[in-house]
């Protein structure tokens, strides 16, 4: 059921980490799969999430996976783009090792396009393909000054894989962070942990538009970063040694929503001000690039895949492909399902040679639709319940280091989360 028809949304997140954490730490190992196994060799573009999910369904069924991965390391974005205190490396490590125990061989430093091409694999007798590349890339600005490779200017997407390497890409004391989603909140969060003691985030609309999580704004705040709303960069502007010195901004108002639904963000003329800053990181957006190894007939105009929404079968039947390079940036839970998705066609795939969706997938679909729930319905019992929140570390704690933020729910919080469930399908049932 839809959050808020009732009450408060189930945390369902909060529930599947307790019951990942218990395993973890009982160092309680799932019960092994042994499925029969299968000749075919499926190639794998990407250890992120979308791929390793991938790998580990196929292991599953039987086929062992071959993953190329760019990088030294699992992860993708989920390593490399979130930081530790959301994501402690220590878990992507625990998933990889359960996607290997199934078979699945990881290459790693290895770049599809660059050390090895498609038409390679084909000759290798790989039988299906699934792309998972992410979308490494950042967006431009379109302002002055940024091609002009000033000192103490970097992309977000690069100074947080950096940071992720234990790295301090950049240096000062005050840093101006261009952007109002969850990489922009990661940049200015990781910033602060790295020592910068005057953060700054620019978004060109207000809060009310800002696309990143409520709790990644909330949290920001707590640990002493400074949000400057209605604000559009125009020029990076650097010293005579070429290091950065300051940002040239525009004030903005709102005018009519744009095509996102949102008030479109209008200069203000003659607002121009200058503000001082050491760094520049601009973090709006992430770029696809699978235009560099797949063939323009899967690629569209933004450069990501094109490929089926429900099977990830692209119109080239044995490449199947999902997650950021497909949807573009989005959470890491669809890029999973993905994932998982597209192992279930490959293996569809290679049995009949047909990936047609059957009546399962239609129902995945047709469940989505919250058209199927009242949008007021009775309440089966008077007043409403909140959503169990997990504790975190205080922030003048944590940003010290960069030591997990929150901590999960213990086993009596969880129980009395889950007692909150109100099993939704049998009202979606009887919806049908």
């Amino acid at each position: 059921m839809p959050a808020g028809n009732l009450d408060e949304a189930l945390a369902i997140k909060g529930l599947k980490r307790f019951l990942a954490d218990r395993e973890m730490e009982g160092k309680l190992t799932p019960k092994p799969l042994t499925p029969p196994p299968r000749p075919e060799k499926v190639a794998i573009v990407g250890a992120g999430p979308a791929g390793l999910s991938c790998a580990y369904y196929l292991g599953r069924q039987g086929i062992k996976a071959t993953i190329f991965e760019a990088q030294e390391g699992p992860g993708g974005m989920a390593a490399y783009g979130i930081p530790s205190y959301r994501l402690p490396r220590s878990v992507i490590a625990h998933e990889t090792a359960r996607v290997e125990a199934l078979g699945a061989v990881i290459r790693y430093n290895t770049k599809i396009g660059r050390d090895i091409t498609l038409e390679d694999l084909a000759g290798q007798g790989y039988k299906a393909v699934f792309v998972g590349a992410g979308a490494p890339g950042p967006t431009r600005m379109n302002c002055k000054g940024e091609d002009q490779g000033y000192e103490n200017f970097m992309p977000g997407v690069d100074f947080l894989a950096r940071a992720a390497r234990g790295e301090k890409p950049l240096n000062g004391n005050r840093v101006a962070v261009v952007g109002g989603g969850n990489v922009a909140m990661d940049c200015v969060r990781t910033a602060r942990r790295l020592g910068f003691t005057d953060v700054n985030l620019i978004y060109r609309r207000t809060e009310a538009e800002m696309p990143a999580d409520a709790l990644e704004i909330k949290e920001a705040r707590e640990e002493g970063v400074h949000f400057h709303m209605l604000m559009a960069p125009i020029e990076v502007q650097a010293d005579a040694d070429g290091k950065v010195s300051g940002l040239k901004c525009l004030r903005m108002e709102l005018g009519e929503p744009d095509k996102s639904g949102r008030r479109r963000p209008v200069p203000i003329e003659g607002s121009e001000f200058v503000m001082a800053c050491d760094a520049v990181i601009p973090a709006i957006g992430q770029a696809c690039a699978v235009d560099q190894f797949l063939p323009q007939a899967v690629v569209s105009e933004w450069n990501t895949l094109v490929a089926d929404k429900t099977t990830g079968q692209t119109n080239l039947p044995h490449i199947f492909g999902g997650g950021d390079c497909a949807t573009g940036p989005d959470i890491l839970i669809r890029a999973l399902a993905a994932g998982k998705n597209g192992a279930k066609s490959i293996v569809r795939y290679l049995d009949t040679g047909d990936c047609t969706p059957g009546p399962e997938d239609l129902m995945e679909t047709l469940t989505e639709n919250p058209a199927l729930f009242e949008t007021d319905p009775p309440l089966p019992y008077p007043g409403v319940t909140r959503q169990e929140e997990a504790p975190v570390l205080a922030p003048e704690t944590r940003v010290q280091s960069f030591d997990e933020v929150e901590s999960g729910l213990s086993p009596a919080r969880a129980r009395q989360e889950a007692n909150r469930c109100l099993r939704c399908y049998r009202i979606l049932m009887a919806a049908l």
